[in-house]
């Protein structure tokens, strides 16, 4: 009789821990399984492709016990993959996080790369930016390379084209040029002086042109001025 109750006793301890036991391994699928709906929220807001795969790996396994360790570890991957991905953009598009070249003269930046658009509706496009100097009216090469083309513009003065690798550069609104085309330019090498404008000012107007097409100085070049 005595042994009866023992048992019973003990029986109704071992389902308490056995319950306590059960809720903590209910509990840490839970928590796993917000974890995931976490990191599928903020892959689906980052990358479609990447969040789709993990869905449907977790469709899949939507019928065995979650394993914290080997789930986690496939998510920890994707997300790897997911931070490599600018970083392949960068070499796709040939953009480096490199040191910007330094200015082809100091001064500020008065007319900025693109569009600008009048109040009487017209539209004029910039291929580059028009500086004005500070004091040296001599710009500089920003790169080696070699001179391509030298234009006289009549009023605009002359324009000199550098073809360096992985980009052309224009030098332009110059009064006299101190290089010939064909000639081998080094960096910092001068080109030639500013002229004056109508205005009684000296401009240096530079462009930078990346498979065939030209961008905006700004990106490339380390100017410390601008309006």
């Amino acid at each position: 009789m005595y042994k009866r109750r023992y048992n019973i006793k003990y029986k109704g301890i071992l389902n308490y821990f056995k319950r306590r036991l059960h809720y903590k391994i209910q509990l840490k699928k839970v928590i796993g399984v917000i974890i995931i709906l976490i990191f599928i929220l903020i892959l689906k807001i980052m990358n479609n492709s990447i969040s789709s795969n993990i869905i449907q790996i977790i469709d899949n396994g939507i019928n065995y016990e979650f394993s914290i360790k080997k789930d986690g570890k496939i998510i920890i991957d994707y997300g790897k993959k997911l931070l490599m991905l600018p970083e392949k953009t960068l070499s796709v598009l040939n953009i480096s996080n490199s040191t910007k070249y330094q200015p082809p003269i100091e001064g500020v930046i008065y007319s900025p790369f693109g569009e600008t658009r009048y109040l009487d509706g017209r539209t004029t496009f910039n291929n580059g930016v028009d500086i004005i100097p500070n004091e040296d009216k001599e710009p500089i090469s920003i790169e080696e390379g070699f001179v391509k083309v030298i234009e006289d513009k009549g009023t605009k003065g002359y324009f000199v084209t550098i073809e360096h690798e992985g980009m052309v550069t224009v030098y332009g609104y110059l009064v006299s040029v101190y290089i010939k085309e064909g000639e081998e330019v080094g960096k910092g090498t001068k080109i030639g002086t500013l002229g004056t404008n109508k205005d009684g000012n000296k401009y240096l107007h530079f462009e930078i042109w990346i498979e065939g097409s030209p961008v905006d100085p700004l990106n490339h070049v380390d100017f410390k001025d601008k309006l």
